[in-house]
Formats: structure tokens, sequence, C-alpha cells
């Protein structure tokens, strides 16, 4: 049967046109009350010039004046169908997007919305999957044209009341593509069926194998038992046998699925397109958002490092919208990027290897690498900020300051430094106030810097070594001997 045949006898039976095959292998044709007008009551139809001649049928293949008259009445036939979905009392967008998205370091404002009604299209499809056995599928698919995204169809979709008598819509900018789009969506959904129809045909082909393969074998193996004449001959006839019925269960358990277009309709849905600002202290972006009056689902956003939908987000510093997996944050404040800026904002410490923001990082003026605030130290002599490898504590205080300010004897440039005060200085007065302190020391040397003051007061046998901070607090006290030798 030719494509035309084909065609043809689905266009005459989808009229209501009755068809009788005659002997000639011509067809004869009644045509309904519509349509006698166009090509009378009846016709003798052919499909091969050469029937057409011995049958005296008029000829129907391509290029033909009836194929023509055929076509043109087909492409003016149907009805577009148009649904309105009516939505009434709908939320307010805030709370539709409060339900939708989450925003955890920042929070979304609604700066504009509006309304109207989008054309969706409504393509159900009948799917057959055959293996061993057939199972036959309805599936529907909406989709928005303009976006080429997939809508939940729901049952109020498919309801006979909403469809409306043929009106001016829009009509769709690039219906092959929707409806590429549309069969790409029928594929995804399909899947579940087609792998378990699948998994349940292999199972049973891998058991019918099993079988013919254990059955041959041991038909080959009584063979040569029964000291047959010519068993190479019988054998051969065995295996030969053996391939057929194995090819015969392959093609019986072999997978096919077809799908046709049963129908398409339009749908207006009531749409709100919401301008949402997301902000915080540090970055803020604005969005086109947009939910229907059926479902109040806002599409769940992509990830702007790795692409994966979600409905929870992280705003990072530099405007970007990182999901769970794909935000980093400073590990000394609330600073977050998303794993694509986090190489160009953050650094890690060169110590601990923690993250930290430029608030939080401090170049080491020796090494020039980089520490978090646990791991700098400033020095108080010099203020010049170091790393640990270049820290260095005073034998006399006691205290850290960088290596260039701390000699290789092991004191600090402030202890090396201690200058004669007066036992009737302000310092010595504090740190001899206490009961048991050295009160009737006369020699004192003095030397402070950015941080610490440092007192040193000298008996005939022991020196006694105090350690203030700024506010005259004694951080550190010590009797020894040679203490300021």
């Amino acid at each position: 049967m030719t494509d035309v045949e084909r065609f043809v006898r689905t266009y005459l039976e989808a009229i209501g046109a009755t068809s009788r095959p005659l002997s000639t292998g011509a067809l004869a044709v009644r045509w309904p009350p519509t349509h006698a007008v166009t090509f009378g009551p009846s016709t003798t139809v052919a499909f091969d010039p050469a029937v057409a001649e011995v049958s005296r049928a008029e000829l129907c293949v391509v290029g033909s004046d009836l194929l023509d008259r055929i076509l043109r009445d087909a492409m003016g036939r149907g009805f577009h169908c148009v649904a309105r979905v009516d939505a009434e009392g709908d939320p307010p967008a805030e709370e539709v997007l409060a339900a939708n998205l989450s925003f955890r370091n920042a929070r979304a404002e609604v700066t504009r919305t509006e309304k109207r009604a989008v054309p969706y299209e409504l393509f159900n499809f009948r799917v057959t999957l055959t293996t061993d056995e057939k199972v036959d599928l309805l599936r529907s698919v909406l989709l928005n044209p303009e976006t080429l995204q997939e809508h939940a169809a729901m049952e109020i979709f498919l309801e006979e009341s909403l469809t409306l008598p043929e009106e001016s819509v829009a009509p769709v900018a690039d219906l092959p593509a929707t409806y590429r789009a549309a069969c790409s969506a029928l594929e995804r959904s399909i899947q579940p069926d087609v792998a378990a129809i699948r998994a349940k045909a292999g199972s049973i082909l891998a058991e019918e194998l099993s079988r013919i393969e254990a059955f041959y074998d041991e038909s080959i193996k009584e063979l040569y038992a029964s000291r047959t004449q010519a068993p190479l001959e019988v054998e051969d006839a065995f295996r030969a046998e053996r391939g057929r019925r194995v090819e015969e269960a392959k093609l019986k358990y072999a997978f096919s699925a077809t799908a046709r277009l049963v129908n398409a309709r339009t749908i207006l849905i009531p749409t709100t397109t919401m301008q949402v600002r997301v902000l915080n202290a540090r970055a803020s972006r604005d969005l086109g958002l947009e939910y229907d009056a059926v479902n109040l689902e806002v599409k769940r956003l992509p990830c702007e490092s790795c692409g994966t939908p979600s409905d929870a987000w992280y705003l990072c510093s530099r405007g970007h919208l990182a999901c769970d997996a794909c935000d980093r944050t400073c590990a000394f404040c609330d600073h977050v990027v998303c794993v694509k800026c986090a190489p160009e904002v953050f650094e890690a410490c060169a110590a601990c290897r923690k993250d930290a923001c430029p608030d939080h990082t401090f170049t080491d003026e020796i090494g020039r690498k980089a520490y978090c605030e646990d791991h700098i130290h400033a020095c108080a002599i010099c203020s010049r900020m170091v790393g640990p490898p270049y820290v260095r504590g005073c034998g006399l205080c006691g205290q850290s300051y960088c290596a260039v300010d701390v000699e290789a004897s092991g004191r600090c440039v402030t202890c090396r430094t201690l200058a004669a005060i007066p036992a009737t200085h302000a310092d010595v007065r504090r740190v001899t106030a206490p009961k048991g302190e050295p009160r009737n020391l006369t020699k004192w040397l003095r030397g402070e810097n950015g941080k610490f003051t440092i007192l040193v007061g000298r008996g005939a046998v022991f020196q006694y070594l105090y350690v203030m901070d700024k506010n005259g607090a004694v951080l550190r006290s010590r009797k020894g001997v040679g203490l300021a030798g």
C-alpha cells in the first residue's frame, strides 16, 4: 500500500465515506452528502495507472486532480478548539512568591505585577508500547509556546466545558518548534513506562533464550550418545533450527513505540508576571517571574553556577543566585558568594585553609601569603602584619612581635631600648601598689610600644619585670636574676 492510498483511506474514514475494494484492485467510493457536491455521489478510485486503465477508474496519485481536490478539502476541515480558564480571588503576588521561592540571606520585594491571558498549547497523544504485549497510553502535554516550558496538564484543562467557539487568539510564533518541544516532553514522560516494559520483556526473553539453548544442547548430546549415523549433518540441522528459534524469540520480544497526536487545543490561562528585587546589604538582583492562576507555581530557577533548578537561594555578593550546593560563606562573617566567584573574592588562609572574605583576609608583609584574622599578627612595635612563620617571642617581656623587631639574641626592640625612670613614675606606683610588691626599689627601667609597657625594677640581687597593656593592667610579672642584663 502506497502512502497516497493509506492517506486517502484514512481521509475517507474520517469524513464518513464508504469504500469497497473491487476485484480489479480499484476502490469503489460512495461519498457522504456533505461531499457529494465536490466529488459526486460515487467514484471509482485507482492508485495505480494500470489499474485505472483496466477499471476505467479515476487515478489518484501525487499530482492528480483527484488527490489535489482531496487535499484541499482535508486542509479546510477541522475546528480549532479554544479553552479559557477563569480565575477568581487570586492571592497576592507576595504570597505566591513566598510559597514558591526562599532566599536564605536576602529579602525579596515585588516591585511590579502585570496580568494577562497567555495562550498555552495542549497536545493529547496516544502512545503504543509493544513487545510480546501491547500497552496503550494517553498522555497530555501542555506547553507555553513563548518559553517552550512544560506546564502541569491538570484535569481542568481536559474538561469539555472549557471549550469556547473559535475566536481570534495570538497565533503560535513557531508551531513546529512547539510541537517538537511537546514530543520531547512526551518522551520524558513515558520513560518510566518504557523502562518497565523493556525490563519485563528482557527478563522473559532471557528465560526463553536460556530454555532454547538448553533444549538444543541436550538434543545434540543425545544425538552423539545414540551413535546415529551422520551425526554432523543432524547437528548442523539442530544448530540451524536453534538459530531460527532464537531469532524468532528476539523478534517476538523486540520493543517498539509509536505515538500519534490525537488532538490539540489552545488554552488561555490567566498569568501574572511580576518583577522581583532580591537584595541584602552587599548586592541586589532584579528577577522577572511569572505564575498562572491555576497552579500558582513559580518556575524553579536554575542555579547560575551548576544549572540545577531549585526553590531555595543564596544571593552572591556579586548578584548571582546560588543553590545550597554552590554557596560559599566566609568563615568569619555572613559574606556569601557563589562557587564561581569564590576564587576571586575569597582567599584561603595559609595556616588553617579557611576561606575568608576581603574584610577578614590579611597579607603577610614579609612572606606575602594570605592569612585569616586568627593567624595574622600585627606587630605592636612597627604595625607590620605577619603570618606565623615570621612571628618571634621576646625573651624578656614574653610578647610576640614580627621577626624584624626581635634580634637574634631574643630581645625585642622595646626591651633593648629600656630607659631609666624615677621610682616616683606613675607606672611604677601602679605596679607596686598591690601588697607584696617591691616598693623600696629605686632603680627602674621603662619602655613602651603601641601595645605594651615594659617595666624592670632593679634590686641588689633580684630584678622585677612587669608587662602592662594600654590600660595599665599587668599582663605579666616575673622575678629573677639578670633580667635586664
